[in-house]
């Protein structure tokens, strides 16, 4: 795929309501699974009722899937981060990886000061995002 056609999108929200392990973990699986399908990856991560997600593939498919969230009645205060092309995925072992608060704590700390929906720690969460990946 040439870099027009791959593009990256990454968002916060807010659950509407405080999601249980086994709420989030069949949410893991279905998003997991239709992801597959559609040919895209990335990582989610669920900190204190909200959702940080950076979402990457071909165009067509992040665009319908990013337009399918900001619909979702489980998001609320939907805010875009980044939406950008890139040259070649960063989650490409991940048809969705997900972490959890625990996990978040273990293996990145910083996140959980960021992953709060105020708008000054966008750049902070997305770059901690980003490290997932490695």
């Amino acid at each position: 795929m040439s870099k027009s056609q791959l593009i990256s999108v990454s968002y916060i929200s807010k659950a509407t309501q405080d999601m249980g392990v086994l709420a989030l973990m069949r949410l893991t699986d279905q998003a997991a699974q239709l992801n597959q399908r559609l040919g895209l990856t990335g990582v989610l991560f669920y900190e204190n009722q909200h959702f940080g997600q950076i979402l990457e593939g071909p165009r067509a498919e992040v665009t319908k899937m990013w337009e399918k969230i900001q619909r979702d009645p489980r998001h609320q205060q939907v805010r875009l981060l980044k939406m950008e092309e890139i040259a070649q995925r960063s989650f490409t072992a991940w048809s969705m990886r997900f972490f959890l608060a625990k996990e978040i704590i273990a293996k990145m700390p910083n996140l959980t000061g960021v992953l709060d929906g105020l708008p000054e720690h966008d750049d902070e969460l997305l770059r901690l995002m980003r490290t997932a990946a490695s």
